[in-house]
């Protein structure tokens, strides 16, 4: 099939604003998997079966994340099409693995008919793949098969933060680390927020600053530990920080990494964050395991490297940084769309 002249259709729950941008790069009309869900259906299997029945005809259904997968498998199976599944959350992250923190419909699928079958459908179902990380295709592959083809592009920072930050020159020479996220448990702050007592023992004066909304109060009775809550103006919080710091048990590819990196701020992340790629590009000391000793010996190590030290790595962090802007990225996953179409 040629990828340009095919009628293309991306399938969401809730768009990331860059995955927006991918779809308007390849042409690709917005579908809401839930458009058609009839009420009585409530919200499971059987809605999901009602909207796959119904949906638009399309050549290429672009499906972003596990949740609309359901809908375009039952799509695929019945109408035919191929279906380019757009990897960016982790609702196929260890599949099957009993601290599974996903879907509630991929357990029930998985409870109900185990993961082999879960697998056998996703490699006979799921023509092509675009992961937004190098992790997140290696777990992706035990779901698809080894014959389905998989590319890899990187989201991309919001052109307007994205010119604004690059315009602060953070504190490099200070200890205030900033850590942003949701207050949800994958995200792992709650991981940083004990390793902080270890930091401080060999930097008394460290800060810690965890920008996001509901996380918990008992967070600021840690010394060091301030909880900022949601910030108005991004760019300005990273400006007062020395490092960034993305302790999340497992994220694909978390954009407020490269956005630190763009503000020119060195960024620790851990082994289960899809951004380790781009943080070894820096050091490979950068990337620590999800578990508070070793964020603290990291962390501690980062505030012990000498000023012309860090501002080498902040330097290169904002080289980096700069290659997540919308038109490369766009570009990026127009060429992987088309290269994926092409080898299905």
């Amino acid at each position: 099939m040629d990828p340009d002249a095919a009628r293309v259709a991306m399938l969401y729950q809730d768009p990331h604003p860059a995955h927006k941008g991918f779809a308007e790069a390849v042409g690709a009309d917005l579908v809401n998997y839930r458009g058609r869900e009839p009420d009585r259906l409530g919200d499971g299997l059987p809605a999901d079966v009602a909207n796959g029945l119904s949906l638009p005809d399309y050549d290429v259904f672009i499906v972003e994340g596990s949740r609309p997968l359901y809908t375009a498998v039952i799509n695929r199976l019945v109408n035919g099409g191929q279906l380019v599944y757009l990897c960016a959350d982790h609702g196929l992250y260890a599949l099957g693995a009993g601290d599974f923190e996903g879907d509630s419909l991929v357990k029930s699928l998985i409870g109900r008919f185990g993961t082999p079958a879960v697998r056998a459908v996703g490699s006979h179902s799921i023509d092509g793949v675009i992961a937004v990380s190098e992790f997140a295709a290696e777990f992706t592959r035990p779901v698809v098969g080894e014959d389905t083809p998989i590319e890899i592009a990187h989201p991309y920072i919001e052109p307007d933060l994205y010119d604004d930050l690059g315009e602060i020159n953070p504190d490099i020479g200070g200890k205030t680390a900033v850590t942003v996220g949701r207050a949800s448990r994958y995200k792992g702050i709650d991981l940083l927020v004990d390793a902080w007592s270890t930091v401080r023992q060999t930097h008394p004066d460290a800060e810690l600053h965890v920008i996001g909304s509901g996380h918990a109060d008992s967070y600021a009775d840690t010394d060091g530990v301030i909880l900022e809550g949601y910030v108005e103006d991004l760019p300005e919080a990273l400006a007062q920080a020395s490092l960034f710091v993305q302790p999340s048990r497992m994220d694909t590819f978390p954009v407020s990494a490269l956005e630190a990196l763009r503000a020119g701020l060195p960024a620790v992340v851990t082994t289960g964050t899809g951004t380790r790629s781009v943080a070894r590009r820096l050091d490979e000391r950068l990337v620590t395991e999800p578990d508070p000793p070793s964020l603290a010996a990291t962390i501690s190590w980062y505030f012990g490297c000498t000023s012309s030290e860090r501002r080498a790595m902040g330097d290169q962090a904002r080289k980096i940084g700069e290659s997540f802007n919308a038109r490369e990225r766009k570009a990026a996953f127009r060429d992987a769309f088309r290269r994926v179409v092409r080898s299905i």
